[in-house]
């Protein structure tokens, strides 16, 4: 008898036990969060002023290469031009496509170290929010429907990553796996 109730406590503890383990996880649409903040709005605004701008010089750009592309129709149509004034007009028209091609290159990455440099502190606000909210609310995970990513997690804690690499023979750093030597 003594032995049945030793084996009841102990699986009342043991489920007891697992009831506590389960661990509360929740759901966030990080841009939900994010277009309503007035810094991302601003970060648009300020990111379009920037587009804006590198579009006129563009289109300046453009506007004379299709009028240098004209010219050289027109030549290359006049039989009397000499082909050395053919041969500069056509060497101009493909180092403005070059200078339109380089500028274009520049753009893009200006805009995209832009967008980073100023959505770097506006996502530091948005994590730390999101921090504060599952440690006050008690959640384990947060995962952000919008990436598919964990957007939160508790620092070290159900990190497997070591019993993993220790399962595959191998060290976290390495992709070799380990010999016996």
């Amino acid at each position: 008898m003594r032995k049945s109730v030793l084996i009841v406590a102990a699986t009342l503890f043991m489920l007891s036990g697992t009831v506590n383990a389960q661990q509360k996880i929740g759901h966030l649409n990080s841009m939900d969060v994010l277009t309503v903040m007035p810094e991302f709005k601003q970060m648009q605004d300020d990111i379009q002023k920037q587009k804006d701008a590198y579009t006129k010089v563009l289109e300046g750009m453009y506007q004379d290469y299709d009028k240098k592309q004209k010219d050289l129709q027109a030549k290359s149509q006049d039989k009397s031009t000499p082909d050395v004034i053919l041969e500069t007009m056509i060497q101009e028209l493909q180092q403005l496509q070059q200078r339109i091609s380089d500028f274009e290159d520049k753009v893009n990455g200006d805009l995209q170290k832009s967008q980073q440099d100023k959505m770097k502190p506006i996502n530091d606000k948005y994590l730390k929010a999101v921090k504060e909210v599952a440690e006050a609310n008690g959640y384990a995970y947060i995962i952000d429907v919008a990436s598919g990513a964990v957007a939160y997690f508790p620092d070290k804690t159900n990190d497997v990553t070591e019993l993993v690499t220790k399962k595959l023979g191998v060290t976290a750093g390495t992709t070799a796996p380990k010999t016996g030597n």
